[in-house]
């Protein structure tokens, strides 16, 4: 009885092994890294120069540099106080609600986003409103 189990067990093993090396086939040698292809351009500078009138003429941190947008602070936006944050809310509430009843209020940045998005003919200037904003989210 032994016996048989010993064999049975050797043969399952070798069936097994036969099985195992008989499975699809990768290839580990080597691993395959698929890169997108990206187009640099043509440099005006011929190889092995180095640009001579400084920062402004290489590539790419002259003309990436002087093409992006200036984000902060906005061009002709300004930081408005506390104090004129106030005076605008109070102008476009024009009597209708008080100062005091608005600050009641706590609402999340998209509530006060869409409430403040032409409110009864109530308009903002996006930079007027992202301020407001943010003064009614701390006050």
């Amino acid at each position: 009885m032994k016996r048989q189990f010993n064999l049975s067990f050797v043969i399952l093993l070798a069936v097994a092994m036969l099985l195992s090396a008989c499975g699809a086939e990768t290839e580990t040698s080597t691993t395959a890294i698929n890169i997108p292809a990206v187009s640099i351009g043509q440099g005006t500078e011929s190889a092995g120069t180095y640009p001579i009138d400084g920062v402004d003429s290489t590539y790419p941190v002259g003309t990436v540099a002087s093409d992006a947008p200036s984000t902060y602070p906005a061009e002709g936006a300004t930081q408005m106080s506390d104090a004129e944050i106030e005076a605008l809310l109070e102008e476009k509430l024009d009597g209708h609600h008080t100062l005091e009843w608005v600050l009641s209020f706590d609402k999340t940045y998209e509530e006060w986003n869409e409430l403040l998005s032409d409110h009864h003919g109530v308009t903002f200037t996006p930079e007027e409103k992202e301020q407001v904003i943010q003064y009614l989210m701390t006050h």
